[in-house]
């Protein structure tokens, strides 16, 4: 077999076997997550975000301190339109770098005023928020130690996922933002502020 044969023969099976390996998930908006993660039962996860600052985070760029701060900075006209706001203050519409998203990896119910969702912190949850999926990564024994859930995108968030925005500063293309609301962040005691496990059986 000619080398240029074997190539295409490696190209094909790669093609076929790995279909999905450079397609991004879409995030569907944590009223997906609502529908399985609102009952005692379950932990109630979904009231727990609500009641959360991660929740409120699109709307706190509405007052007149967050636009005191986003000119203190040189951010100029309304945080909640702001690039270099929206990076940490919604689930990602815009990537680290200020580049915004396709809007084909949002779903149709996504809403980005719902400010910083299950998403941000768990991964863009299309193939992974449904009922049977989420079993299965419980039976494989949780998020941690599931194949599925590695395969689906579904993450527990630890200190470098938290600090992609409890950072002093960041850089957003090619120009670097102080945090003008930063006043530290100490992983292992803000997490226990929003921890939300599921209860076990």
């Amino acid at each position: 077999m000619n080398s240029r044969v074997l190539l295409v023969a490696i190209a094909a099976l790669f093609c076929f076997t790995a279909p999905n390996l450079y397609a991004d998930n879409k995030y569907v908006g944590a009223g997906k997550c609502k529908s399985c993660h609102k009952s005692k039962k379950q932990g109630q996860q979904y009231g727990i975000w609500q009641k959360s600052e991660h929740a409120k985070a699109f709307n706190s760029l509405a007052t007149a301190e967050a636009k005191k701060l986003a000119q203190s900075v040189s951010v100029s006209g309304d945080p909640q339109k702001a690039k270099e706001c929206l990076v940490c203050h919604t689930s990602p519409k815009y990537d680290s770098q200020g580049k915004a998203r396709p809007a084909s990896m949002f779903g149709k119910k996504f809403d980005v005023s719902e400010g910083v969702q299950c998403e941000s912190c768990h991964g863009p949850g299309d193939k992974y928020w449904k009922k049977k999926v989420m079993k299965k990564i419980r039976e494989e024994g949780g998020v941690r130690k599931s194949a599925t859930a590695k395969k689906v995108g579904l993450r527990l968030p630890d200190e470098k996922v938290c600090q992609e925005c409890h950072v002093a500063e960041t850089k957003i293309g090619g120009v670097v933002y102080k945090n003008p609301s930063f006043k530290g962040f100490d992983f292992e005691k803000q997490v226990k502020q929003i921890m939300h496990p599921v209860p076990k059986k």
